[in-house]
């Protein structure tokens, strides 16, 4: 069985160091295989293939464009990692916020948990949470992006069409507002790189859990 790591486009634009130090420690830790963008390297993989992903939406393209493999996300990877090592934020309450293209991903869900409390970070709840998340910053007020027509159509238009609706730039910034006055912490902790832009518009503190691995925010 073989890891194939696909690093994230989103991810990587916007920690471009820390994209790299986890590359490089799966290569070494695990002898992952690091590929290229979903949406192109989907056919390399074979039925023997385990794809570990970062991104929500590599997850959902990956598993309807390539479902002959499993997948694993890079939480659940690293949460059962006995070597890593983490940061000590010493007991610092965060808000998870999680992300409505994973929905329906509890082992993922229950390892982000799981990723922080190994840093010793309280996590903090709001209602829309798990399999009630509908959140995903201003990506759901903006057209859905095309490639999702042939890449993942079941997921993303035949069941989520409605969901998508476009609207001004100042109607994003009100009704990120509006999301973020529920937060009850300084710091937001999201695993989507959107649900972090859809975060900082709304004018709270968020950072990718991912750079709070990496003790760089």
């Amino acid at each position: 069985m073989a890891l194939i790591y696909f690093p994230g486009c989103k991810y990587t634009a916007h920690s471009p160091e820390n994209s790299k130090r986890l590359q490089a420690y799966l290569q070494e830790r695990f002898a992952v295989t690091v590929t290229g963008c979903c949406s192109k390297n989907y056919q390399t993989l074979s039925g023997q293939d385990t794809f570990v992903f970062v991104c929500p939406t590599c997850w959902a393209i990956l598993r309807e464009s390539a479902p002959h493999a499993k997948s694993l996300s890079i939480w659940e990877l690293l949460a059962g990692d006995e070597r890593f090592l983490w940061p000590d934020y010493q007991g610092r309450t965060v808000t998870i916020q999680d992300c409505w293209r994973t929905f329906d991903n509890r082992g993922m869900q229950n390892a982000v948990r799981t990723v922080i409390k190994r840093m010793n970070l309280k996590a903090l709840e709001i209602d829309d949470s798990y399999d009630k998340a509908g959140f995903c910053g201003v990506s759901l007020l903006k057209p859905y992006s095309p490639r999702y027509e042939y890449l993942a159509p079941v997921r993303f238009i035949q069941n989520a069409g409605h969901k998508f609706s476009p609207c001004s730039e100042e109607e994003q910034k009100i009704l990120m507002k509006e999301h973020c006055r529920q937060y009850l912490t300084d710091t937001v902790a999201c695993y989507c790189t959107g649900c972090l832009e859809g975060i900082r518009i709304g004018g709270v503190g968020g950072v990718h859990l991912m750079d709070l691995v990496f003790n760089s925010f």
